[in-house]
């Protein structure tokens, strides 16, 4: 017995460390174009974090959403994925609303996707993902304030390959993908690229009988090259289409008597004790919804030398219709039923042109960028006459419509019971023009061999012209009503309010309003980095990023100021200053490499968007902060063998308002955060191994994997909801999760068979907790999903 278990643990030894029969993956070999330039990523003087296929494909993930954890600082809410959320080093923009920008900016190929309906999209045949932190003015076609991520797609090549792969798994989860490379000629070739995602769900609604919390989407992309001499001719047209449900709301509140019977305004402990526990009690949503997308672009990419200089042109069209309609009551009570809509339709034009030499000392890069975007959107609010009572009798008045229905019933009107519902839907129409043009600059001076100092500049010219358009509410069953009994009855129709949503003088308007505003900026960039050997890398950078400014398209100037001196709702650009200091260490003894950096900014002007009451019904209103951090990001990896490798990361981040301020409607302060922690987790980290070995036939191969933050800092604001802690109910905790692949690869990796899990240990928390009821006690929660469980199968040529 001895005997075999010595041959076991030599047989297991030599499996692990034995020369690898192919290579693997060094770091060090990782080309990216972060600087707009071809460089290693270990020679790159500054913080960023790149993935790579096989990392990708080591997670599951079909979008930006499911790589949530694996860079730490880098957060995507993709609850919504036609409304997503980016943030990076605890930077992130709130607004769905079309007239403000994000301060992460998304690039694919070089395109800026924006923030809204296209900025989610399937991965379709990805090369790596670029993750930059800090400011990124002097390097993209946009000015992007708090970082950006590039999304690196494969050109064809000259050789004929296919490939694809197949995903089958728990909640009916069915992914797909094909490709095609065709040669064409000697110079020309195509790649045919296709892909579909689709689950049913993991939440059953009980109010409905469906699933919910499912996904499905398709989409494909055709490109073309053609080699000219040495000059390249890139074309990409991309189509995508998705439709699923809404996203799930679970609601807290399930004691029919409340909120009304116990809320008065504030979550203290005894009102926070009748919340359920959204893991048990059912989900229960009146109105499944609905959301998708159709996207079509094109993308023309030309590389090509000119006189002794590089030129690259890129040329792109984009255009898109999204819809989302969503349950935002969380509930199924007529008393409490919102229904919101969120409809976007977007046509943007990208321009850029760069320019870039090398000699001995300088190696720089000029840019040309134009940027045009149109877009129009409607925000609707479907309520009906319960909920307005509902609203009414929070404010202090009574339930108006149930007393005239009761009132009518008792006096024998035929055709009217006492409780009796109507709709009243109100939507709020918006457009936003967007121009902008900037040019930039950035130059590595080579002062020693082994000591750069780049410099960068960038200037840019925004304008942005907004159009607000909000009629009167639509309820055609109480205007039906009115017409037929409000004689007989002594009602006077012009007693009820045209709308209660939007209800502010200024938001009313016979005719659409239209105000327009510009803004100028110019952003440095200076780094410092100097190569103490051939594996240790220094760098210190100072630089300023720049958002444009924009509008709160849910506040609208006063239609009756025609003029740009009436009420101005728009708001100052944003700007981030930060400082930067880092070291990139490789040791290639220990087949290792560290990468670390300090780093400390201000923010000025973060457009954030809030849900709260400044007269009596809560409205959405844009709230413009400064902030500050400071922190430490820290990454790397270690080949222990040829056979197993860790890899990790984490940053740390401290990070407070310096200014934060709600006023009311009288313009005095409601709430003052300044001082107080904005929320972002103080630690966020990764970490993961890697192992292969040999069979007799093919290679196996293991990768594990996870993801860890910790608690959510809360503030007076969001204390009461977002770091709850009652018998049933728990927000804001830290949290963690697993990923597991196991896979075979035939000799020669032709094809190969994996199983993949995701959320190992089945850890479930509540996502957020609060949603447009909150206001009047009857809060919702998302919750991240349960272990999902798949097998893929994989062959090419």
């Amino acid at each position: 017995m001895k005997t075999q278990r010595t041959l076991l643990a030599a047989s297991l030894a030599a499996a692990f460390f034995a020369p690898q029969l192919r290579a693997a993956d060094d770091v060090q070999s990782v080309v990216v174009t972060a600087q707009s330039r071809k460089q290693l990523v270990q020679d790159v003087p500054m913080t960023m974090q790149v993935l790579s296929t096989k990392d990708i494909e080591a997670i599951g993930a079909k979008d930006l959403a499911d790589l949530n954890g694996y860079i730490p600082g880098l957060v995507v809410d993709a609850t919504e994925p036609t409304q997503p959320g980016f943030g990076i080093r605890g930077v992130q923009a709130g607004d769905f609303g079309i007239a403000t920008d994000s301060p992460v900016g998304i690039y694919v190929d070089g395109v800026y996707t924006g923030k809204t309906g296209g900025a989610l999209m399937n991965f379709i045949d990805v090369q790596r993902i670029e993750v930059i932190k800090g400011p990124q003015g002097t390097l993209f076609g946009r000015n992007s304030a708090a970082g950006a991520i590039a999304i690196v797609t494969n050109d064809p090549g000259f050789q004929l390959d296919a490939a694809g792969h197949l995903k089958v798994g728990r909640f009916n989860r069915a992914n797909a993908d094909v490709m095609l490379n065709l040669p064409i000629s000697g110079t020309m070739a195509a790649r045919i690229v296709a892909v579909r995602a689709g689950s049913e769900g993991w939440a059953d609604n009980a109010a409905t009988g469906k699933k919910s919390g499912g996904d499905k989407d398709w989409a494909t992309r055709i490109s073309l090259r053609k080699d000219v001499d040495v000059a390249r001719v890139v074309l990409g047209l991309e189509h995508e289409n998705m439709e699923q449900y809404g996203r799930p709301a679970f609601g807290v509140i399930k004691n029919p008597a409340l909120p009304l019977a116990g809320y008065r305004g504030v979550y203290d402990a005894a009102y926070t004790a009748n919340f359920v526990d959204p893991f048990s009690a059912p989900l229960a949503n009146d109105q499944q919804g609905n959301e998708g997308r159709t996207f079509d672009g094109a993308n023309l990419r030309i590389e090509a030398p000119l006189a002794g200089l590089t030129f690259n042109s890129t040329t792109a069209y984009r255009r898109f219709q999204t819809h989302n309609l969503t349950d935002n009551d969380g509930g199924a009570r007529p008393d409490l039923y919102l229904t919101t809509q969120d409809a976007k339709r977007a046509r943007s034009f990208q321009q850029e042109f760069k320019l870039s030499g090398k000699t001995a000392t300088l190696d720089w890069i000029a840019g040309l960028s134009f940027y045009h975007n149109n877009e129009h959107q409607d925000a609707g609010a479907f309520v009906t006459t319960g909920t307005l009572d509902t609203l009414s009798q929070f404010a202090g008045g009574d339930a108006n419509f149930a007393m005239l229905f009761g009132g009518l019933a008792a006096a024998g009107l035929p055709g009217i019971r006492p409780d009796s519902v109507f709709s009243w839907d109100e939507t709020h129409y918006s457009d936003v023009r967007t121009r902008s043009a900037s040019v930039y600059g950035d130059t590595i001076w080579h002062l020693t061999p082994h000591t750069n100092v780049t410099a960068g500049l960038r200037y840019t010219r925004d304008k942005k012209r907004m159009t607000w358009f909000v009629p009167g509410r639509v309820s055609p069953q109480l205007d039906d009503f009115l017409n037929r009994f409000g004689p007989l009855a002594g009602i006077d129709a012009s007693a009820f309010p045209s709308n209660v949503i939007f209800a502010t003088a200024a938001q009313l308007a016979a005719a659409p309003v239209t105000r327009e505003k510009d803004w100028t900026d110019w952003s440095p960039r200076l780094v410092l980095d100097h190569k103490l050997n051939p594996d240790t890398l220094l760098f210190a950078s100072v630089a300023r990023g720049y958002q444009a400014g924009g509008f709160n398209i849910f506040t609208p100037p006063n239609p009756a100021s025609a003029t740009r001196t009436g009420q101005d709702p728009s708001f100052e650009p944003e700007k981030m200053t930060n400082f930067e200091a880092g070291v990139k260490l490789a040791l290639p003894a220990m087949r290792a490499t560290v990468n670390a950096a300090l780093f400390a900014y201000k923010f000025k002007n973060l457009q954030d968007i809030q849900l709260y009451s400044v007269g009596t019904v809560p409205t959405y209103n844009v709230v413009a902060s400064d902030q500050k951090a400071h922190g430490l990001d820290v990454d790397g990896r270690i080949r222990l063998s040829p056979r197993v490798t860790l890899f990790g990361g984490f940053e740390y981040i401290d990070q407070t308002y310096t200014r934060y301020q709600r006023l009311d409607a009288g313009g005095n302060v409601m709430l003052d955060l300044g001082g107080q922690p904005v929320g972002t987790p103080r630690l966020t980290a990764m970490a993961g191994v890697n192992m292969n070995w040999e069979l007799a036939a093919g290679r196996a191969s293991v990768n594990f994997q996870g993801t860890h933050s910790t608690a959510q800092r809360c503030n007076t604001d969001t204390a009461d909801l977002s770091c709850l802690t009652t018998a049933t109910l728990k927000t804001g905790r830290a949290q963690s999760k697993y990923d597991l692949r196991l896979g075979w690869d035939s000799p020669g990796s032709r094809y190969g068979v994996a199983l993949i899990v995701n959320n190992v240990f089945d850890q479930r928390y509540v996502q957020s907790l609060g949603g447009q009821t909150e206001q009047y006690g009857a809060p919702y929660a998302y919750l991240t999903p349960p272990r999902a469980i798949g097998v893929e199968f994989r062959a090419s040529m």
